[in-house]
């Protein structure tokens, strides 16, 4: 395959994903997008696999390794800043301190990403890309499966119960404001 190709697939394919991605938002199905993104990737990993020609090189690599270290640096910076706002304008809406909560735990998770990647590729030297790719995507499901537990137990949550909701551990949240049915 030349890359040619390979690119007029990659576009076709992100155009179609995008349709699927915002059809199932409108009908509030979540877990078409995410199995659609999941299919995708495969899919792309193994056509790029079949690509005879050079896709990048050693400067393409250093760029977008200097591109993405300065990315972020300036999305922990702008992330700070909107968190410390959000912090500060909390007493004029309380939506905005779980707001000002999710941004520092998203710097804080690239920080963390970051630093672990980092001290990884400096420490080993791993001749087969194959391993490397295995260690990332487990540590990456290790971690959703953690927060997907979490996230998703409906320990303290409100639950629909004979039309009305009912209060399940202790939710951090007011019941929901959506018709139960």
């Amino acid at each position: 395959m030349t890359i040619k190709r390979y690119t007029q697939i990659r576009l076709a394919l992100v155009f179609v994903i995008a349709m699927i991605i915002s059809q199932s938002m409108v009908y509030r199905n979540f877990y078409i997008p995410l199995i659609t993104v999941v299919v995708s990737s495969l899919l792309l990993i193994a056509l790029r696999r079949r690509v005879k020609e050079v896709i990048a090189d050693e400067r393409d690599y250093a760029t977008a390794g200097k591109a993405a270290f300065l990315a972020m640096q300036i999305f922990s910076w702008i992330g700070v800043i909107a968190m410390f706002a959000l912090y500060a304008a909390r007493d004029y809406n309380p939506s905005y301190e779980p707001m000002g909560r999710v941004i520092a735990f998203a710097v804080c998770l690239l920080m963390i990403l970051y630093s672990v990647i980092f001290r990884f590729y400096n420490q080993f030297k791993f001749s087969d890309k194959k391993t490397i790719y295995t260690i990332a995507v487990g540590i990456l499901l290790l971690i959703l499966g953690i927060a997907s537990l979490r996230g998703l137990s409906g320990e303290d949550d409100w639950i629909c119960q004979n039309g009305a909701w009912v209060k399940h551990g202790n939710p951090s949240f007011p019941a929901p404001t959506a018709e139960c049915k």
